[in-house]
């Protein structure tokens, strides 16, 4: 078969186009699907529940799970600048948890990154004093706990076993 008669064999059903001279119909509209029509249809005076957040899980001394490995060892190293130190010694327990929470507060406010919190050994250095083994709990309450990103023991340039590096969460804007 030559190319000439494969074309006419190919286009023996072609109409040729002629441009229509009458304006053209109004578009289709398709009908709404039955989702978006009772969407339409609901009230929305009703407030919509407000977002969950989940709360952040519990702060384990040392653990830096929550930060990039270098930023984690420099932190558990002590290598990171400190930003701010608070001495909690010679406090009662119920001052220096209000020491503690204005400290922790004020520094997340202003910026600071890594904090030293000095809570001392206890009597007899044993590492049984109250404010030594309440610290941790207290970073871990509800109004604390978003602020911090880590927690661990300090290098002994810093205090040692009577004092926690805390590393605070960036201060994002909203």
């Amino acid at each position: 078969m030559k190319d000439s008669e494969l074309w006419r064999f190919v286009t023996r059903n072609v109409t040729p186009y002629r441009a229509q001279r009458h304006p053209t119909p109004e578009p289709v509209v398709a009908a709404p699907e039955p989702k978006a029509r009772a969407m339409r249809e609901a009230d929305f005076s009703a407030p919509s529940p407000p977002a969950v957040k989940r709360a952040p899980l519990p702060l384990k001394l040392g653990a830096i799970a929550a930060m990039d490995k270098r930023t984690g060892q420099r932190f558990k190293r002590g290598d990171m600048p400190v930003d701010g130190r608070l001495d909690l010694h010679g406090m009662t327990v119920d001052q220096a948890h209000g020491a503690l929470v204005g400290f922790i507060r004020r520094s997340h406010a202003r910026g600071a990154r890594c904090v030293v919190v000095v809570t001392g050994k206890g009597d007899g250095g044993q590492g049984t004093g109250k404010i030594r083994r309440e610290a941790p709990d207290w970073l871990n309450r509800p109004d604390l706990r978003p602020l911090i990103l880590a927690v661990t023991e300090a290098r002994q340039h810093h205090g040692g076993a009577g004092a926690l590096y805390v590393m605070l969460k960036r201060v994002r804007a909203e």
